[in-house]
């Protein structure tokens, strides 16, 4: 009897001590708990952070192959798109170095200190640096186009003032050659009877004796404002209202004949106007 109440007398000091061994393990496992959900959520984040700079590598390799393909032969708008890209790039860089040291500190955690984890950010951080390296690379490759672009536009720009400066000599030089050919194809005809070219002062009277075996003569310093142009090129005829005529200028006999109604036709271009380009005729 006597150990029966002293069970029961002892019991309840188990139970209590029993109920507060539960309690604290209970406190035990939530604390546990809720340090597993911190390690897992700063895990994922951590993980997270990883995918995001190899997403970012991925992206910067394409717009390399952007770049790659605008430098073939870039024009002014080209040009602008591969600054543009270069620039986008530079900023993924910059993202990829902020992203990087925040998972530097997160390896000072204890949470972290897991060999697999420090290998792959270790290849991270070599992959990143790496492409720096490459984009550092292409942007010299840019400048030395952009140089290369400028020199061919200077090159251009100095080709089409010297090719504006040959055509403008050429145009004068043109204008010279026809000014000389026309000159050269230009000849000058008058018609009149003697007293109308003594009075024109075109002819004159030498020799004989009082006026008896005297020539007609061209005066050395005759007018010419009174004889018509002509270009030999374009004249085969000269027209004389007169049955009459002689020449007073000096051209070949087998140059020329008079036509009855027509006037004068020259026969050979180029031998008749050779020994003079002034053509007087005399009518009566």
């Amino acid at each position: 009897m006597k150990r029966i109440i002293i069970a029961l007398l002892i019991l309840p000091f188990f139970v209590a001590c029993n109920q507060k061994e539960i309690k604290q393990l209970k406190v035990d496992n939530q604390q546990l708990t809720n340090l597993a959900n911190e390690k897992e959520i700063a895990i994922n984040d951590f993980v997270a952070t990883l995918n995001s700079i190899e997403e970012n590598l991925e992206v910067i390799k394409e717009k390399e192959k952007i770049i790659g393909v605008n430098s073939e032969n870039p024009d002014q708008s080209q040009k602008q798109k591969i600054s543009s890209t270069l620039s986008s790039i530079n900023n993924i860089l910059e993202e990829n170095r902020s992203k990087i040291a925040d998972l530097d500190k997160k390896l000072k955690n204890s949470w972290y200190k897991n060999s697999k984890l420090r290998k792959l950010v270790k290849r991270l951080k070599e992959d990143v640096a790496q492409k720096e390296a490459d984009i550092i690379v292409l942007t010299e490759q840019i400048a030395s186009l952009n140089i290369k672009v400028e020199d061919l536009t200077t090159n251009i720009a100095s080709l089409n003032t010297t090719v504006d400066s040959l055509s403008t000599e050429n145009t004068e030089r043109a204008q010279l050659i026809e000014e000389k050919t026309n000159n050269l194809n230009t000849a000058y005809y008058i018609i009149g009877s003697g007293s109308d070219l003594k009075a024109k002062n075109v002819i004159s009277q030498k020799g004989g004796i009082l006026g008896i075996g005297s020539a007609t003569v061209l005066n050395e310093n005759f007018d010419t404002k009174e004889f018509k142009q002509v270009d030999i090129r374009e004249t085969s005829l000269i027209p004389i209202d007169s049955n009459k005529a002689e020449l007073i200028s000096a051209h070949p006999l087998n140059s020329y004949k008079f036509e009855a109604g027509k006037g004068l036709s020259i026969l050979n271009v180029e031998k008749f106007w050779k020994s003079s380009k002034y053509l007087v005729i005399k009518i009566k």
